[in-house]
């Protein structure tokens, strides 16, 4: 009815120009639990297959009361917790959504009432499983909060979280830095000596699998196999760290023995069973395709990333000022273990250098005091997006 107020939900950003995905289907996620305001339903994610622990979990929640009207789904990492851990995440939402009411009766329209947690906390309610053996962060306040999150969610695993004290930067020191560059290159290289090629497109991603050998290899099916096994893994592995999703064709190399066919197959379908988004992935056809359509739950990182450029020669995407920043002030961290350095200019494109000055001051500032030197930001109007120069000097015998 016109003038009637409502309380809405951002399911998802859509890419481009179009407007963000509203729903009046409220949930409120926890780490075992998905709260449904509004919805009495009672579900078991359907990752979950074995029935006696679905009705296990059922009847563990079938126990506990709830404020009329609403439900639950239990997300796939409850398997195998006690009600204990599934009451303690519960009680912590439902008191979430009492005070969510409380706020929604005092605010006026148009007003957020919630969001989730941060990206760090995020990370850990949707990723962390008790196989984890680590979780290492580099900043003391976030490892504070990861902590406090901890002893809430999981107790016993406190001890897994560590603060990073070395001075090598931690994404340079576990090859996070390289694995983040190759998020951006189309061609993956494979163990095997083959390749897999992302063509995205408006209408759907192609994956095209390569063997990188010789035509004239003695035992060709084997070769094929081989190569489309890795693929599969890897392929699946890839689709979840960009983000891609919509319909995707996978261009297998050409096999004829039917039990490979099947072996592939049922690889990438074991594969995308890690993937929270959700996916469908169809038969190998007679030309060695394989058609998959795997829920897009936010915009592709390269889409968020990258901006539209008139000088990239055809590829259509420079890197963003943002990620550019943030890509120079770890290469500017990392050339500072080095000892004797004095000084750092950094020549960059303009909105790459604006983008450190106005928003990355303070990490500046942080990094002259923590080495005892001075960094020097200047933009070159001259200077293409993607560009970009870092001149470390010493007392003795000035650039290095």
């Amino acid at each position: 009815d016109k003038g009637q107020e409502l309380l809405v939900e951002v399911l998802k950003e859509m890419p481009g120009k179009k407007g963000a995905h509203l729903t009046t289907y409220i949930s409120l996620a926890g780490r075992y639990v998905v709260l449904t305001p509004g919805r009495t339903i009672n579900g078991v994610s359907k990752k979950i297959e074995s029935e006696e622990e679905r009705s296990r979990l059922k009847e563990i929640m079938s126990s506990m009361k709830y404020p009329e009207g609403v439900g639950y789904i239990i997300r796939t990492v409850a398997q195998g917790q006690n009600k204990k851990d599934l009451s303690k995440d519960l009680n912590r939402l439902l008191r979430l959504w009492k005070n969510i009411k409380k706020d929604i009766a005092k605010l006026p329209p148009y007003t957020l009432v919630h969001k989730e947690d941060d990206l760090c906390l995020r990370t850990l309610r949707d990723y962390y499983k008790s196989e984890v053996s680590e979780v290492i962060v580099d900043d003391k306040d976030t490892y504070s909060k990861i902590m406090d999150y901890m002893k809430i969610v999981s107790p016993r695993d406190t001890g897994k979280v560590k603060l990073y004290k070395e001075k090598r930067p931690i994404f340079d020191n576990y090859g996070v830095e390289e694995q983040i560059d190759n998020i951006y290159i189309n061609n993956v290289k494979l163990k095997t000596g083959g390749s897999i090629i992302f063509g995205p497109t408006e209408a759907l991603i192609s994956i095209d699998v390569n063997s990188g050998r010789a035509k004239s290899s003695k035992d060709v099916e084997s070769m094929a196999f081989s190569t489309n096994l890795e693929a599969a893994v890897e392929a699946a592995r890839q689709l979840r760290l960009r983000d891609l999703g919509g319909l995707v064709v996978i261009d297998f190399i050409d096999m004829r023995d039917k039990k490979h066919i099947r072996a592939i197959e049922k690889t990438l379908r074991e594969e995308l069973k890690k993937d929270r988004a959700k996916t469908d992935v169809a038969s190998i056809s007679k030309f060695g395709l394989l058609e998959l359509s795997r829920q897009r739950l936010r915009p592709s990182i390269e889409s968020k990333s990258y901006v539209p450029c008139n000088h990239c020669l055809g590829r259509g995407t420079v890197i963003g000022p943002g990620a550019a920043a943030l890509s120079f002030m770890r290469r500017i961290h990392k050339g500072l273990i080095k000892s004797g350095i004095s000084s750092v200019v950094a020549t960059l494109p303009v909105e790459v250098a604006d983008y450190i000055l106005n928003k990355k001051r303070h990490e500046l500032v942080e990094l002259e005091d923590r080495y005892s030197i001075s960094i020097l930001v200047k933009g070159d109007l001259s200077m293409p997006p993607g560009g970009g120069n870092l001149e470390f000097k010493t007392e003795d015998t000035g650039n290095k």
